[in-house]
């Protein structure tokens, strides 16, 4: 089941404009990419109905538009659990599963964005995040910020999917924050030392990014320089001829 699963160090992390660049990256390099987020707490009322900010966002993408590209939509922005309680639902873990598997397929690599950290809880069965990403056993890329702090997020991000037995193509850092920049090189740095894996690409930080991202040629400037063959060393070898 070709994929990727992009899962973050928490919440904000920069999982959506990474979930969305990826996808711009590939689809330029002949990878017939999609991106899909199975739940999408914090919805938005526009054009008088309920929205997905982030899969709005994904529609940037001329290949998506048109597409539903999530499952459940909450409008509470909480965890969600917590967001389906309010409304009287219930988020069950194997529809999510399913749709995964259901919209993965031979010719269409599938970048399934996570919500919030590993440990975002979906239901009050026990049932994670990480716990959808292990059953699907997608590879997965972090998605974390920059700036200080990340190392110890990031890295215990690491350890946690590695115990689940999930193999990690890599690392996208964004810059969320104006930050410095010779902390954020060195954060880099050091999380490729201490982990092995390869930084795929980083996000600078952009004021007004949502904005400027509806141009494809600077979405295109940014991944200019990503390490996409690196990416697609944990994707199955069919996926591989295309970088």
């Amino acid at each position: 089941m070709p994929g990727i699963f992009i899962a973050g160090t928490d919440t904000d992390a920069g999982k959506t404009i990474a979930t969305l660049l990826l996808a711009h990256g590939l689809i330029e390099r002949k990878v017939p990419a999609r991106p899909y987020k199975p739940i999408q707490s914090g919805a938005e009322w526009k054009d008088g109905e309920w929205k997905a900010p982030d899969a709005e966002m994904y529609h940037l993408l001329p290949e998506t538009r048109g597409e539903r590209l999530y499952t459940y939509l909450l409008k509470k922005a909480s965890s969600p659990h917590l967001a389906a309680e309010e409304e009287a639902a219930i988020i069950d873990e194997q529809v999510i599963i399913e749709e995964i598997r259901r919209r993965a397929s031979k010719s269409t690599l599938l970048l399934v964005e996570g919500a919030g950290g590993l440990y975002v809880p979906l239901n009050r069965k026990g049932r994670c995040m990480v716990d959808v990403m292990e059953e699907t056993g997608l590879p997965v890329v972090i998605a974390a910020r920059a700036g200080l702090g990340t190392i110890n997020h990031t890295i215990l991000t690491i350890e946690a999917i590695q115990k689940r037995g999930l193999p990690i193509t890599g690392v996208v850092f964004s810059s969320t924050v104006p930050g410095e920049k010779s902390i954020e090189r060195d954060n880099f740095r050091v999380i490729h030392e201490l982990s092995g894996l390869p930084i795929i690409g980083h996000i600078p930080f952009i004021k007004d990014i949502d904005y400027s991202l509806r141009e494809s040629r600077y979405r295109s400037e940014i991944v200019r320089d990503w390490k996409f063959d690196r990416l697609m060393e944990g994707i199955n070898s069919e996926y591989k001829t295309f970088i």
